[in-house]
């Protein structure tokens, strides 16, 4: 069989070199997600810029085959490849680690360890986080530099700050896991959270503990300088004492001049021009003593850097106006703001308005401010602009009007020609100053509306470019269609006919806020100016229908669009399309093929685009012609309700034929969609069918089956007399076995001379079926194949009922069963077939029989292929072949896909989970799984069980009792402890030496894939070392608490509070009693420490109140020991009998006779009487 990472450079050499040399950019960019690499399987998801595709590479007839969800060919086969890049780059990464230290290899050594913290498998997310700590990390082994660039992409928060390397280590790291605690403490220190996967990775104290005396040494030279530069800083200016000063401003309307008084002067004086300065410096200082308002005047002053540096600080008003405007705005400065004579400025509450005047002789129009009593305003003013516009006199402080920024000082009235406010602006300007229109202007006005019109076409391809592109031009025009103007890359600009030719001395007053929305609207398109066009053009993208047809139907009111052929199409009504299902008989009566018809109304398409059309689900989609169509899909309710019932894809259009069976056409509506000589045909079929007999439960059945358990019964028995195969698919523990068995007596009952029934079952669970069919059908002959060579067909025919084997056997076997057609079939865990290219799946397909029956908790583990090949074994055809399954089940992105199987297997398949049944059920319930030795733990057995034999027998009762008592009690343990794993006695033992633990790891991974929490109980902490081991290796999460545990709570709440399946691993003495852990509803007693009341102690962890599920037992027991032994001991003497290893009085109770039963004594002590 080829190796994988053996096979890797032979398969890249089958692409082409610029395709890998794309594969190995996308592995640069960490493109490559959740690679799950097995022994004959490679998973991975590869994110191609807005989509991700699924790969599979798959061992398959001794070669490997590749697989993807994507239907480009282009971006599949570089999927594939960039899969093939990042496993080899894994392979390389692991031989690496190993060959620089062989001890210790650390990238996979820090990835395990995370995991096993974790208690599960790291996320494809975060994976893509460690391979970018593991490509910084090769590059620190490189240069043993990090820098700011490297920690950004670590921590996007992370600020740039130096392109120098950072101190972060006093010597490079030597593993990932070194490199990640420097990283960690950095990030920490910063307040920068690290991943939460990574979060109590790194013991944060430990690390700066650890670095602590290099970093100091790497501060002294620093310390030195600062002391040195502070004694120079003292030498060269001593200190001085704090002074209390004061300021006000004295303004003119042409400047405003800084005053201070200090505490040694007696009145205020002009500051200097240099003094700011200074005073700024001891303002920093701190050397400053102020009022709260003169400290906001000295940093006022501070901030204008046009104060003159001469004798006097002055600010000129003709620059500083507006600076001045802020300052008496501020209430907290009124009175440091004063006037030549010292006094504050008089506010006045009045605001000044304009006055006009019209002068025809000069044509002027002369503007005056006043009061509001009418007089004129004092002259000359300051003007100062601001959020308020503020007029400041040399007494006084006014509002007023807006006025031009560029104008500081007013000194006369103003005078404006007419001829400069003849005009639409012109007038606008004295309606915002409130003032009346001159008649001469007021009599020439004439207004006119305008009008947005939009253009809008597609431009074709150019050379310079493969794009296409669609153009908007806007243009603004009259009621008579006359354009004024249009929207260009400035903005809008008037073309030749803005101004009429008949009247030059009209004044045309337009109202230009429609295009002022029009050029707001037009951006929502996020277009480019073209001058080539002279409109705005954007890109044909896929989105853009969709934009387009949005943003027409938005278009305000007073805008018209007008768009060519193909944009016009857009924006069309959706075509009506319908569907008929015609449905013809095939050669087989019980099959027959629908096909789906897609009718489209108004428009004559070829299939090819209504295809197109139905598949984009409403959207819109691109013809040959270049026009743009979608599609409405009109169905009807019971075409609905049709389509869902037979599991039909209406999104999948094709000329495809659906095979079904008749059994999944028996719904209401299917007349409707069959022709009548079919329909007539399967009427006929349907009279033939007993779909609602429901037989009585056979004699000869030794249990009481429940209410559930007989309806799946009834399932069983409808499969069988219509000719069905199928799945019952239970939860675990809900009796499936039983449910078989009573079929089994059932189909005995009618058809006595057929062939036996086979039964195929993983070998750990061959005892548990040969148990069980003693126990509820006593009658019915069952032999259970231990050798493939005890196979013999004719004395099976004429001395058996049932055989029982295991899969490997069907393998081995699959030559002689095939040549006989058996009563029934069944396959128990029938997930061994999953995969359908697997052995066991074909040896299965080629048995013959009446009737096929899968059993299966988990019919699905991990992809709906799995499902497939369960039901090509039990009922062939029913879900089509494997190409059919593939396109229309299998589509991982197709959130409806599980819903169309649902309904074509519903004929086919029973499923109850607990919950379902719980009513059925009772609150708990116990239940032996028998486990057979062989092997290496058998030959161990044997041999202990041979010394602990010859210790009784050559033992008196009383030395039995005393002396030898202890010596006896340990044999006693030895050999529990080989029931449970050899390697408890002999650390040689190999992981599947063990029976127990295989059937513990069958039950356990069945129960996970349900979605169940278990709890696991063993009396060996070193028993629970293995099982968790194995765990680990099952990427099963689990939990762990034993007498060494110290967070006991913490460990509780966290499984208690897991959303996710898992195990909890617990010793008796640790979690046997006093714990609530109904979070799980399943318990598995690994060794059973024989004492009732211990056992339902443990028991009662789930089953106890708060628990809303029934609770689930299995004891595991090693077939034919000393588990079986005592089980029969506690019986007979009816004691409380936990303790064989000290818990209690059982040992204190055990005479002679109990230890002879224990070692299997009283047998050969019974045979050596009759000699």
């Amino acid at each position: 069989m080829p190796d994988f990472a053996t096979s890797l450079p032979s398969l890249l050499q089958s692409f082409d070199p610029r395709l890998r040399q794309e594969a190995e950019r996308l592995a640069d960019d960490d493109a490559i997600r959740g690679l799950d690499i097995v022994e004959d399987e490679v998973l991975a998801e590869v994110v191609l810029d807005d989509r991700r595709v699924n790969v599979r590479w798959a061992l398959e007839n001794d070669a490997w085959q590749a697989e993807s969800d994507c239907d480009e060919e282009p971006l599949h086969f570089l999927a594939l490849c960039a899969t093939l890049v990042a496993s080899q780059r894994r392979f390389a990464r692991q031989t690496q680690g190993s060959a620089t230290t062989p001890s210790l290899p650390p990238e996979e050594t820090f990835q395990l360890g995370l995991e096993r913290r974790l208690a599960r498998q790291l996320t494809p997310e975060e994976e893509g986080y460690l391979s970018k700590l593991e490509k910084r990390f090769q590059r620190v082994r490189q240069s043993g530099h990090i820098y700011d660039q490297d920690m950004v992409r670590l921590h996007p928060r992370w600020s740039i700050q130096s392109v120098d390397p950072l101190a972060l280590w006093p010597e490079p790291p030597v593993n990932l896991k070194e490199f990640w605690e420097y990283v960690a403490l950095a990030l920490h220190e910063r307040s920068l959270p690290a991943p939460s996967f990574l979060r109590g990775s790194v013991d944060i104290d430990a690390v700066r503990a650890r670095l602590s005396v290099w970093r100091q040494e790497r501060t002294l030279p620093l310390w030195r300088e600062r002391i040195r530069d502070l004694l120079r800083s003292l030498n060269d200016a001593p200190p001085k004492g704090r002074r209390s000063c004061d300021f006000r401003l004295i303004i003119t309307p042409s400047e405003a001049r800084l005053q201070i008084r200090s505490s040694d002067d007696a009145a205020f004086r002009n500051v200097a021009g240099s003094e700011l300065a200074n005073l700024e410096n001891e303002y920093e200082r701190g050397a400053l003593n102020l009022p709260a308002s003169a400290e906001l005047l000295l940093l006022a002053c501070i901030s204008q850097t046009g104060a003159n540096p001469g004798d006097v600080c002055r600010f000129d008003l003709e620059t500083h106006s507006r600076w001045l405007g802020t300052l008496f705005q501020q209430p907290a400065l009124q009175a440091r703001l004063l006037t030549l004579d010292e006094m504050p400025f008089r506010r006045v509450s009045e605001p000044l308005t304009w006055s006009s005047e019209e002068n025809t002789e000069t044509g002027q129009l002369n503007l005056t401010l006043i009061q509001a009593d009418g007089a004129p305003a004092p002259l000359p003013l300051r003007v100062m602009h601001g959020a308020e516009t503020l007029f400041l006199s040399s007494d006084s402080v006014f509002p007023g009007p807006l006025w031009f920024p560029e104008e500081t000082r007013l000194e006369a009235p103003t005078a404006i020609p007419l001829n400069a406010l003849a005009t639409q602006d012109g007038i606008a300007f004295l309606d915002k100053l409130g003032l009346p229109l001159p008649a001469d202007i007021a009599g020439r006005i004439r207004h006119e509306p305008l009008h947005v019109q939009i253009r809008a076409g597609c431009v074709a391809r150019s050379h310079a470019t493969s794009t296409e592109h669609a153009v908007f031009q806007v243009e603004a025009a009259t009621p008579d269609g006359t354009i004024r103007e249009v929207l260009r890359y400035g903005g809008w600009q008037p073309t030749e006919n803005a101004r009429p030719e008949d009247d030059d001395h009209s004044i045309i007053c337009r109202d230009r806020s429609a295009l002022a929305t029009a050029e707001a609207t037009l951006q929502e398109m996020r277009p480019v100016y073209d001058p080539e066009y002279e409109g705005f053009r954007v890109r044909l993208t896929k989105t853009f229908p969709d934009q387009f047809n949005t943003w027409a139907k938005g278009l305000p009111e007073g805008m018209s669009l007008t768009a060519d052929e193909r944009l016009q199409s857009i924006l069309a009504d959706p075509l009506i399309a319908r569907v008929r299902i015609e449905a013809s008989q095939t050669a087989n009566i019980d099959w027959f093929d629908l096909k789906m018809v897609f009718e489209v109304e108004g428009a004559d398409l070829k299939a090819a685009d209504i295809r197109r059309l139905i598949s984009a689900k409403g959207g819109f989609v691109q013809l040959a012609d270049g026009t743009w169509r979608r599609v409405k899909l009109e169905l009807s309710e019971e075409q609905q309700e049709m389509m869902d019932q037979l599991g039909l894809d209406m999104d999948e259009f094709s000329n495809e034929a659906h095979r079904l069976h008749w059994r999944q056409l028996t719904g209401q509506g299917a007349k409707e969609i069959i022709n009548p000589r079919a329909w007539q045909n399967l009427t006929q079929r349907m009279e033939q069918a007993k779909l609602d007999e429901k037989p009585a439960v056979p004699e000869g059945l030794g249990v009481t089956l429940r209410p559930y358990q007989e309806e799946g019964f009834h399932f069983l028995s409808y499969l069988s007399l219509n000719k069905f195969g199928g799945i019952l698919a239970d939860d675990m523990g809900l009796g499936k076995t039983i449910q078989s068995i009573t079929w089994i007596l059932w189909l005995r009952a009618r058809y006595r001379n057929a062939w036996p029934c086979l039964v195929v079952c993983p070998k750990s669970v061959l005892d548990v079926w040969a148990t069980e069919f003693a126990k509820a059908a006593p009658g019915l002959k069952v032999q259970v194949l231990r050798d493939k060579e005890e196979l013999d067909l004719e004395i099976l025919y004429k001395d058996y009922h049932v055989m029982v084997m295991n899969y490997a056997q069907l393998r081995g076997c699959i030559e002689l069963l095939e040549s006989v057609k058996w009563l029934a079939v069944i396959l128990d865990e029938g997930q061994h077939i999953k995969n359908p290219d697997s052995k066991a799946a074909k040896a299965a397909r080629m048995l013959k029989a009446e009737s096929r029956l899968v059993l299966s908790g988990t019919p699905v583990e991990n992809r709906l292929l799995d499902l497939w090949s369960l039901m090509t074994f039990a009922a062939p055809g029913a879900l089509g072949d494997r190409n059919y399954f593939h396109r229309h089940f299998d589509r991982r992105k197709d959130a409806k896909a599980s819903e169309r199987l649902s309904a074509r297997l519903k004929p086919f398949l029973l499923r109850r989970t607990k919950s379902q049944v719980a009513k059925d059920l009772p609150a708990r319930s116990e239940e032996a799984m028998l486990c057979e030795m062989s092997g290496t733990q058998e030959r161990l057995y044997r041999e202990e069980l041979a010394k602990a034999q010859h210790m009784v027998l050559t033992a008196s009762g009383f030395e039995v009792l005393t002396r030898k008592r202890f010596a006896i009690l340990q044999a006693l343990t030895r050999l529990r402890q080989i029931c449970c794993h050899p390697a408890l006695v002999d650390k040689t033992a190999g992981d599947d030496d063990s029976a127990k633990l295989t059937a513990t790891l069958e039950l356990i991974e069945g129960l996970h894939a349900e979605g169940h929490k278990v709890l696991l109980f063993s009396q060996f902490v070193t028993m629970l070392s293995i099982i968790r081991d194995r765990l680990d290796t099952m990427k099963i999460p689990h939990y762990w608490l034993t007498g060494s545990t110290n967070n006991r709570s913490e460990v509780v709440q966290s499984f208690q509070e897991d959303a996710d399946p898992c195990v909890f691993l617990l010793s008796l003495k640790a979690g046997g009693s006093g714990l609530n852990l109904t979070a799980a509803s399943y318990v598995i007693l690994y060794d059973p420490w024989w004492n009732p009341a211990v056992e339902a102690q443990a028991i009662d962890r789930a089953h106890r109140i708060g628990q809303t599920q029934p609770v689930m037992a299995y004891r595991m027991i090693t077939k034919g020991t000393i588990e079986e032994k005592i089980m029969l001991l506690q019986q007979k003497k009816t004691l409380m009998s936990a303790n064989i290893l000290g818990e209690g009085g059982f040992s204190s109770t055990l005479e002679k006779s109990d230890f002879e039963f224990l070692f299997g004594l009283e047998a050969e002590e019974a045979m050596n009487a009759e000699d």
